[in-house]
């Protein structure tokens, strides 16, 4: 029973969980589009995304349209491009942290399958 009571009240992990979950830097001209300016990718995930530095207007819990294009330097995959739908996590102090919402299977298939090979080398 006491197990079960700490389960209901123990402190859910935060919605960009990035320290859980591993990441990638781009090692090449990689960014992500929001109102038509571009903001370098700083580290990335099939979850979403970190941008730094940033200076837009996006608000924390704020959902927004984006496109995001990975490249990597001499990269044989060629680029990674998705846009979609992401909810803002963090948007402060020129940080932008954001993770996708709502993407079809195929469009989170290609990006797990781009950032396994990108794991891998």
């Amino acid at each position: 029973m006491m197990a079960f009571l700490k389960h209901r009240f123990e402190t859910p992990a935060p919605a960009n969980a990035s320290r859980a979950m591993t990441t990638l830097s781009p090692r090449g001209d990689s960014y992500v589009r929001i109102d038509n300016r571009d903001y370098p990718i700083h580290q990335w995930s099939p979850a979403g995304f970190t941008s730094a530095p940033y200076n837009g207007s996006l608000i924390r819990r704020q959902k927004a349209r984006v496109s995001m294009t990975l490249r990597d330097i001499q990269d044989p995959d060629g680029p990674l491009r998705v846009d979609g739908e992401v909810l803002v996590d963090v948007a402060a102090d020129g940080i932008l942290s954001a993770r996708w919402i709502g993407l079809p299977k195929y469009k989170i298939a290609a990006m797990a399958a781009y950032f396994a090979r990108k794991l891998g080398a």
